[in-house]
């Protein structure tokens, strides 16, 4: 492979261009990035290699002199500058010295970066007159298939992936092998931070800071297994003991955590296992690790664990009184706040372990709830209500579940506070909807109930709560029943008949025409799975 040197005092210009090209594509590697022409200068007369990207302006030597003393060791060597706006004529006397490509450093894209790499690679292709082998893969994807064909496939045998590991000159051993997955807890925050919406820049940078931390230890390999995590495979040899292999393990974790934090200001969680003899442990290390990777939920972002080590899990009694406190904190009725408090308190007293899905699943039904009992049906509330169920699909922890929880309650809560005051006679006609819904109601009657006519009930009450009455009661019963869908076992017909409607089918396209899910759906979608008693429909 074509040899490359950085030389580019900006340390995030110089990360982003190291990891940022897939060297191996263009048949290179860098063998080393500097921030100072001195630095770059010292290598080059060890290295002597192919190709040179420096800066212009950088301390202890600058790029013009960098540049003047490499052409006078090697006139072939390839150079390209990176170079910002107000360097441009000075990056432009560099041509002089037979300066192969310039690129703007505020403009630098990875595919400008390729052209010019190809272009390079071809210049010495040409100079370099005996036939390019081509390998058939990267030395890196020739490891990362022979491990996950291995630990999820079957097509190696134990002796033939030892084999081909020792061909490949991996840093392992068979003796004592220990298998960790290491998770980013914010992988999505990362990936904008980047600018990198697919990820594949923020995979491999963090693959070659990975590689790069474990060759320093000459022990384990590092792979991507998913988008944000990442394989850490460990070999010891027979004669450590399992204090040794402890403290080194750890050692290298801590190293690799304060690594991240360091250059990509992330935090990382580990799930570590104790070393075992032969590759065939792989596998069911592996599997192990999938599965403890859940507590992360409970013990937090930044967590260390170990596979194998059994666990129940509830939620702990401080963050039970937390919600319990935001409910009675929120600003809303007190018939609301009471309803939700009983069913939150029906689930936080349970004894029975619980996991990360159920947790979330009941996170969602609270988050409903609340907002049913709001009854703002000329809002914006169901995009609310979808939103925030996002957000606790995606939440990562615990803690992370409980700041969603309480940023809903505020927003709801702020925009009750937003509302415009009813007059009596609206306020009268809703409370008297709360107490009779159950039966048919006219506007004819609200209006005597009111002692306004009914024309100037219907007027007033579409000016003041934005919908009209017979919306309006339709959305309350539709509402009520969600409730029931939710907090009980009642069968759908029971529901009808309880929330004022004339049979089944009438409200079941009236809840699907509204809602866009039948009740059945709406109830599987949305309650945490319980058995009815008896078997009975849910």
């Amino acid at each position: 492979m074509y040899r490359v040197l950085i030389a580019e005092d900006e340390m995030l210009v110089r990360l982003g261009l190291k990891h940022s090209i897939d060297w191996a594509e263009y048949n290179m590697t860098v063998i080393a990035d500097v921030a100072n022409g001195q630095e770059a200068m010292d290598i080059y007369q060890k290295e002597l290699p192919e190709v040179l990207i420096t800066d212009i302006k950088m301390p202890i030597m600058d790029g013009m002199e960098l540049i003047a003393r490499v052409r006078g060791i090697n006139s072939d060597a390839q150079i390209v500058i990176l170079t910002c706006v107000e360097d441009f004529k000075t990056a432009r006397k560099a041509l002089a010295h037979n300066v192969q490509d310039y690129i703007l450093k505020l403009e630098m894209t990875t595919e400008d970066m390729g052209r010019i790499l190809l272009n390079i690679r071809k210049k010495l292709d040409q100079l370099h007159k005996p036939a390019q082998i081509k390998m058939d893969a990267d030395i890196y994807i020739l490891k990362d298939n022979l491990v996950k064909e291995y630990l999820l496939g079957s097509r190696y045998s134990e002796e033939e992936f030892t084999a081909k590991a020792e061909s490949l000159n991996m840093r392992l051993r068979p003796q004592r092998v220990s298998i960790t997955l290491m998770e980013i807890d914010s992988f999505e925050l990362l990936c904008k931070r980047f600018k990198d919406d697919k990820g594949p820049l923020v995979r491999m940078s963090l693959l070659n800071v990975l590689n790069e931390v474990l060759a320093n230890y000459g022990c384990g390999e590092a792979f991507a297994d998913s988008d944000s995590r990442y394989l850490l495979v460990f070999g010891f040899d027979e004669y450590a003991s399992e204090q040794q292999m402890t403290d080194t393990l750890h050692t290298i974790i801590e190293h690799i955590r304060n690594v991240m934090n360091m250059y990509f200001n992330i935090s990382v969680s580990f799930v570590m296992n104790r070393a075992q003899a032969g590759y065939h442990s792989m596998k069911a290390q592996y599997s192990e690790s999938l599965s403890k990777l859940e507590d992360r939920f409970f013990l937090g972002a930044g967590s260390n664990t170990y596979a194998g080590e059994q666990q129940s899990w509830r939620i702990p009694e401080d963050i039970n009184r937390s919600l319990l406190q935001l409910v009675r904190e929120w600003k809303a009725n007190d018939a609301a706040k009471k309803a939700l408090e009983s069913t939150m308190l029906a689930f936080l007293t349970k004894e029975n372990a619980v996991n990360a899905a159920e947790i979330k699943r009941t996170f969602k039904n609270w988050i409903l709830m609340a907002a049913l009992s709001m009854r703002l049906y000329n809002s914006n509330m169901p995009e609310i209500v979808s939103d925030y169920s996002d957000n606790i699909a995606e939440a990562q922890t615990l803690h992370e579940l409980v700041d969603v929880f309480r940023t809903f309650l505020q927003t709801v809560g702020e925009y009750l506070s937003n509302k415009t005051t009813m007059s009596k006679e609206i306020s009268d006609v809703i409370r008297y909807i709360d107490d009779n819904y159950k039966r048919e109601i006219t506007l004819n009657e609200l209006a005597q109930v009111v002692k306004v006519s009914p024309n100037y009930l219907s007027s007033l009450f579409k000016k003041e709560t934005g919908i009209n009455f017979a919306d309006y009661l339709l959305h309350y019963r539709i509402d009520r029943a969600k409730e029931l869908l939710l907090g009980t076992f009642s069968k759908t017909y029971e529901i009808a008949e309880q929330t004022g409607f004339a049979n089944q089918s009438y409200f079941s396209r009236a809840f699907k025409k509204l809602i866009g899910i039948g009740p059945k759906e709406f109830r599987r979608k949305w309650t945490v799975q319980r058995e009815a008693p008896g078997g009975a429909e849910r």
